[in-house]
């Protein structure tokens, strides 16, 4: 986190935001490299580890797919044992860079060795479920066309109309309170 100093005094910005919008105060405290080239730095080993990040999720899906097209088809727990551990390790591993924002930049080599291994347990998993299939007597797998957010929304099931309902009514009533009282609290500029 940046420090910022006020009055004299130091302390923590906990304005939340990508770092790449104040280099200066959090990228060079510790890089020396210019703006420019850490900016690049940043996006190229991003872009790298998106590339097995992108794969890895479509293959997830189809494997929560085809986990529960066993689980319709007769699979039983004990079948289903080894498959479920595998997909838990490659979400648990999938997640874990996910949602550390910085990995790709900072370990960037294993950020990408995680999402590769992610997606090794993902096709065990899909290796399992399809032998599965097999002896409950399914020849072809149906994977449904999950290529588009509304195409995915749609196959799960959401009610989109609902949904789309209240974020209005919340973006009408809740957000303005949420933003009023940030200005009041300092948490957001006034401006």
């Amino acid at each position: 986190m940046p420090y910022v100093s006020e009055g004299g005094i130091k302390y923590s910005n906990h304005q939340v935001m990508s770092p790449l919008n104040n280099i200066s105060s959090t990228c060079q405290t510790c890089h020396r490299d210019s703006e420019d080239k850490l900016r690049n730095y940043v996006y190229e080993y991003q872009d790298k580890a998106n590339e097995i990040r992108e794969r890895l999720e479509k293959e997830l899906a189809k494997t929560h797919i085809m986990a529960k097209m066993a689980w319709d088809n007769g699979a039983s727990e004990k079948e289903m044992a080894d498959v479920l551990k595998l997909i838990r390790q490659a979400q648990w591993r999938w997640d874990y860079v996910v949602a550390s924002h910085g990995s790709t930049f900072h370990a960037p080599v294993e950020a990408q060795r995680i999402l590769a291994h992610s997606l090794d347990k993902t096709m065990q998993a899909q290796i399992q479920v399809q032998r599965i299939l097999f002896n409950h007597g399914v020849k072809d797998i149906y994977l449904p066309d999950i290529t588009t957010k509304a195409k995915a929304q749609k196959y799960i099931g959401l009610d989109m109309a609902k949904e789309n309902s209240n974020k209005e009514n919340w973006i009408k009533n809740t957000l303005p309170k949420w933003l009023e009282d940030a200005k009041k609290t300092g948490k957001l500029s006034k401006e």
